[in-house]
């Protein structure tokens, strides 16, 4: 069974008091016609202890940098989520777009 990742504003202090999270940075690479993903790239990058509700705090002000943050509570890591238009288009939006 898969898990279960849930939006960081929807997980509560008490649910992540006294653990360390890796922190995981996940940018999906958009295609520039239709928008949809193409490809995505995660990156580890750090580790966050939550020790006093300040630290939480910190963490749902950074979130706001982010298109969208969440938190698998069984694996402890946060993943952010970022969104890129890298200049690629998928091959079938090229077709539509050269049959208008």
């Amino acid at each position: 069974m898969g898990t279960l990742k849930k939006e960081l504003r929807t997980v509560k202090f008490e649910e992540m008091r006294n653990k360390t999270f890796g922190v995981v940075r996940v940018v999906e690479k958009l295609c520039e016609l239709c928008g949809k993903p193409l490809y995505t790239e995660e990156r580890r990058v750090k580790a966050i202890q939550i020790s006093s509700y300040k630290d939480y705090d910190n963490l749902m002000i950074r979130a706001r940098a982010h298109d969208s943050v969440k938190v698998d509570l069984e694996r402890n890591e946060i993943y952010l989520f970022d969104h890129d238009y890298p200049g690629d288009v998928h091959p079938a939006c090229i077709e539509e777009y050269s049959k208008r």
